[in-house]
């Protein structure tokens, strides 16, 4: 018998280990508790899809200094960390060292990724620079997603990295995708959304919500568009519950993206959104639904992407930019800031080089599997690894017309001049309240400053 230990699984099984899930006896408690990241179990799903265990065992990182729950000497031929953000300056697996020094045979890492808001060199924590080295130690190569992640790696002295990207984009474990032909006007859109990005997670918060705010007006304004939650908090909750609570849900959405009385909006929130807690349950809904997965999640647009449905990655942050450059699919770079045109985006984005390097990325994902002895099913590749590094933005290009890109500045420029505005009337009112506090006197109001 064939077992597989897993660091950081992260789900249920399914029987015979080809499938993970969150399992949820009531998804609205476990929700009002906070939100969960369904894309993580995705990464699992795709990864039990392509290796062949008999049995397979999860322990989560939080709970990996618990002795109790480290596997017996030899008890698994092989154990797999499950592919994340590991590679941070806030996150120490300084107390997962001891279990790495006890685990027997190969310790292989698949996916495993830097995480920070733009590009920038990373002052990674002690312990885990130890627990990396122990890895690397412990296998012929760690796959990273991106050539970001292997700079990282690199800086920190560890030298046997893949460049493999992300396990979930070869779900279908096909060595080759043909990415399907979409019709700008009539296209299905499914929309993905990320409402708290900030710090290593997006290069400039400001820019990601407002695009995105620009990007829901233009979705839900299509009658066939649909939003799917990948594990948000407001989102899932609003789709779980109902009456009062489930407007209250959809009220905060509206707020954040300052959408209070946009009646495309609200319907779409009411009555068009998905969220799904079984993959393959997710996978069949977007292959029914959706022409053309377009947002701000990851794996949000791969569960498309991987199926031939096209999808169109907005970038923000060092994961999205390394990944979405690695397989050359078609993305839009926030931190150019333009005008959003639905129409326009969808006919110039250029799938071609994502099918073709596709299949170069799948070889290297085969070598890696292969060369860490790990059982797997993936089938024999149909081109050889690529020779030399792929990683090229293929940014769709739009052009905007005068009054378009005017209009959109004018009212951009009008939100930040209110921003401004209101947070400076903010400082006011603290200032004064502590100043009362302190029994002295208020302080005459500052000179507006044009903006």
């Amino acid at each position: 018998m064939k077992r597989l230990f897993v660091l950081n699984g992260g789900a249920a099984v399914k029987p015979g280990n080809k499938s993970a899930y969150l399992k949820f006896d009531d998804p609205l408690a476990a929700f009002n508790k906070g939100g969960i990241n369904t894309g993580d179990v995705l990464v699992y799903d795709a990864t039990l899809k392509a290796l062949a265990y008999d049995e397979v065992r999860n322990l989560q990182f939080s709970h990996a200094a618990n002795e109790a729950l480290w596997p017996k000497d030899d008890m698994y031929d092989a154990t797999v960390i499950r592919g994340s953000n590991y590679l941070t300056e806030t996150v120490d697996l300084g107390h997962v060292v001891p279990l790495l020094k006890k685990l027997k045979g190969n310790v292989v890492a698949i996916g495993v990724g830097a995480q920070a808001g733009k590009y920038k060199k990373l002052a990674v924590p002690k312990g885990t620079v130890e627990a990396w080295k122990i890895i690397a130690d412990k296998c012929e190569t760690i796959g990273v997603r991106g050539f970001y992640s292997a700079e990282i790696f690199n800086d920190l002295g560890i030298k046997n990295v893949r460049v493999i990207g992300c396990p979930s984009f070869y779900r279908s474990l096909k060595p080759s995708i043909t990415i399907k032909s979409i019709d700008p006007t009539t296209a299905r859109i499914g929309l993905t959304l990320n409402k708290y990005l900030s710090a290593d997670y997006a290069s400039n918060a400001t820019k990601t919500n407002r695009m995105q705010r620009a990007l829901i007006d233009a979705v839900a304004k299509r009658p066939s568009s649909r939003l799917y939650s990948q594990g948000e908090r407001e989102e899932t909750l609003a789709i779980f519950s109902t009456g009062q609570d489930k407007q209250n849900n959809i009220k905060a959405i509206l707020t954040k993206f300052n959408l209070l009385g946009h009646p495309e909006a609200e319907e779409m929130l009411n009555n068009r959104m998905g969220a799904f807690f079984d993959i393959d349950e997710w996978a069949a809904d977007a292959a029914a639904n959706v022409d053309v997965m377009v947002g701000f999640r990851l794996h949000g647009n791969v569960i498309a992407l991987h199926q031939g449905i096209p999808a169109i990655f907005f970038t923000y942050d060092s994961r999205i930019r390394e990944l979405a450059s690695l397989f050359a699919v078609p993305s839009i770079e926030i931190e150019d800031y333009l005008p959003i045109n639905l129409e326009k985006t969808l006919e110039r984005a250029d799938f071609s080089k994502a099918q073709h390097v596709y299949r170069l990325n799948y070889a290297e994902y085969h070598r890696f599997l292969t060369e860490n002895g790990l059982h797997h099913v993936l089938a024999k590749p149909v081109a050889a690894p690529p020779e030399k590094p792929l990683s090229t933005p293929n940014l769709v290009q739009v052009p905007h017309g005068v009054q378009e890109a005017v209009g959109w500045f004018r009212s951009e420029i009008d939100f930040m001049t209110g921003e401004v505005e209101t947070l400076r009337n903010r400082a006011w009112n603290l200032e004064t309240a502590l100043r009362a506090a302190n029994g002295k006197k208020a302080p005459e109001p500052a000179a507006k400053v044009a903006v």
